[in-house]
């Protein structure tokens, strides 16, 4: 068996890389892990085939003697917050994220509600591979039911006071588990909310769950028409946002990041922030902006949160617009997300583009190449050797930093491609420091 887990948790296509055999050997492999004991709380977006995966990592878990907490339909940071809620000793979210209907996934979090670190999930694997120890009859685990929606919008309603601004919000939840809680969470708020895609589907009829431009063109569209404030759109699970401002026009992921950690950190002493290396320099103007400072890692939420646990931090995100906020949970939050944002909207008095516009402009190019996955580790090796007199990171991948932008060239970890982004403070810089990227990249590869 190769490697399970990727970027964060085991994905893949149901029924072909992703069966219920291996989830009730993750499950049995968690229990395991665990010593035979505790209870694991196991919520699921509302994917057709999440029902199955449910039944069997419960039945593995249960099998390893592990008492299940089943909390149904889910978004993964209730499920976050869930597992300190009920005092759970891990979780399991089963969801695909962004992916299509016909993938799902397996993601595990530890007691504190944060993403399994590549410690853990690595020991995970070889329990896999060696079998996982079921117990005698007399030790199966127990199961139960619990909601856990109910007790997160509680308590996030008391960390959030009512807007006195009146936001009109189109929400758009892509037919997935955000429906059940944003919404709601806005109406609290004082927001008139429209909502669209809110109706739960597992084939996810209306859009492509990734919260991209390219996929939220009728969101853009509703947000013109109703002469609303602001769109939001989550993926499957709600761990992400992006935002649409008045005129339809789409926020870069980081910006969104960039605004929610303004609000959300404003009055702290020397905030710390922690990002990737693949993230907009907008982060590092905001740190600037509240006195504060930031820390780079690999691309992956799971690195995010093992830098949060060695070192601390107040707040980390991503590019794609995932957030963490540390002391709410250790996980991405994309409900949390948009609160913090439409908080920072309605103090404002601003409207969204011109909130966006507080912001320094930077510009992205993000280009591709295939490569062979025998071939990444030699292309990264060449690559380190041809900018070693430039400014470089290479804690993941090959960054170069200039005066005026960086750009970045980093192997998938999933893909058998490599990926270059750029920034810069004009398109045209960005667009040339992408084609210097892929210029070398293209050289290392041919030969190769």
């Amino acid at each position: 068996m190769g490697k399970l887990f990727g970027t964060f948790g085991v994905r893949g296509i149901v029924n072909r890389e992703l069966t219920p055999e291996l989830a009730y050997k993750l499950g049995l492999a968690l229990a395991t892990h665990l010593g035979g004991t505790g209870t694991v709380a196991i919520g699921r977006d509302n994917r057709t085939s999440g029902e199955m995966f449910e039944q069997a990592v419960a039945a593995g878990l249960m099998a390893g003697g592990c008492d299940v907490l089943r909390l149904g339909l889910t978004p993964t940071p209730v499920l976050s917050f869930a597992v300190r809620y009920f005092s759970c000793d891990a979780g399991v979210i089963i969801t695909a994220s962004h992916n299509p209907a016909e993938y799902n996934g397996i993601k595990f979090l530890g007691s504190d509600g944060a993403g399994f670190e590549r410690e853990r999930e690595t020991e995970i694997e070889k329990i896999v591979e060696e079998n996982g120890k079921t117990v005698s009859w007399e030790k199966c685990g127990k199961s139960s039911t619990a909601d856990a929606i109910e007790p997160y919008v509680r308590n996030l309603l008391t960390k959030i006071p009512k807007f006195e601004r009146k936001l009109k919000v189109v929400v758009d939840c892509g037919n997935a588990v955000g429906a059940l809680v944003t919404p709601y969470i806005l109406r609290e708020l004082g927001c008139e909310v429209i909502s669209m895609n809110s109706q739960l589907d597992g084939t996810f009829p209306a859009r492509k769950l990734e919260p991209v431009p390219e996929n939220l063109g009728e969101l853009s569209k509703a947000v013109v028409a109703c002469e609303a404030d602001v769109g939001i759109a989550h993926d499957g699970d709600a761990d992400r946002t992006a935002i649409v401002d008045e005129n339809g026009e789409i926020l870069m992921g980081d910006r969104t990041f960039a605004i929610a950690a303004l609000h959300y950190l404003r009055g702290r002493r020397n905030p710390k922030i922690i990002t990737t290396v693949a993230t907009s320099s907008v982060i590092d103007d905001v740190a600037e902006r509240l006195g504060g400072s930031v820390v780079r890692t690999k691309v992956g939420e799971p690195e995010i949160v093992g830098e949060y646990k060695r070192n601390g931090g107040d707040i980390g995100g991503e590019e794609n617009g995932g957030v963490l906020f540390f002391d709410w949970t250790p996980c991405r939050d994309g409900i949390m997300t948009a609160v913090q944002f439409l908080a920072e909207l309605a103090e404002s008095g601003l409207k969204v583009s011109e909130l966006n516009n507080t912001l320094p402009k930077y510009y992205q190019v993000k280009m591709r190449i295939e490569c062979p996955h025998e071939l990444k580790q030699r292309v990264m090796e060449v690559l380190r050797n041809k900018f070693s007199g430039e400014r470089i990171c290479t804690i993941d991948g090959v960054r170069v930093d200039f005066e005026d932008g960086w750009f970045i060239v980093r192997p998938s970890g999933t893909e058998p491609i490599f990926r270059c982004f750029a920034e810069a403070k004009t398109p045209e810089r960005a667009k040339e420091l992408a084609e210097i990227g892929m210029r070398e990249l293209k050289s290392c590869l041919s030969g190769l």
